[in-house]
């Protein structure tokens, strides 16, 4: 009977301290929230940012609504390349990893600068480009993006 009691007990203070801990853990993200790597010097500045819907919603048919502007700050050259780290936040935080759909990588991926460049340059040149920058590397400093840009997903 004490091994009983004691054993309840325990049970019963680890679960009320695991409620209090995922109660200030698992809040529900109301935005977007980005940032850059520690440590790195970042050469750009988000002025605005917007996703929708939020949370996000991938599969085929669905609609993502995008708004990005930003300040480049300073020339992105040719052979840039771009590591993305996606997560999900919650009382673990969960890793999203890069998916390979029919030769098009999603999630946390490396990507190749001039290969999202010319993957996206039917809907974002000249339209998201500052005056006289060409759809390719390398990027000179400016204000890139604009009004909200609409994608609707093929076959996922």
């Amino acid at each position: 009977k004490y091994c009983h009691c004691y054993t309840m007990r325990s049970l019963l203070i680890a679960c009320v301290l695991v409620a209090v801990a995922s109660g200030k853990s698992m809040r529900k993200l109301k935005e977007l929230e980005y940032g850059f790597c520690e440590g790195f010097d970042p050469i750009l500045e988000f002025n605005t940012v917007s996703v929708e819907p939020y949370p996000l919603q991938i599969h085929s048919g669905k609609d993502l609504t995008l708004q990005i502007l930003l300040n480049l700050q300073e020339v992105v050259p040719e052979g840039i390349q771009i590591s993305l780290k996606l997560k999900k936040l919650g009382l673990i935080d969960l890793p999203i990893p890069c998916i390979d759909i029919d030769g098009t990588h999603i999630g946390s991926c490396d990507y190749d600068g001039q290969h999202l460049l010319d993957f996206g340059a039917e809907f974002l040149c000249p339209d998201y480009f500052p005056e006289g920058q060409a759809c390719t590397l390398p990027l000179n400093p400016g204000m890139y993006g604009g009004e909200p840009l609409t994608i609707t997903f093929g076959d996922l």
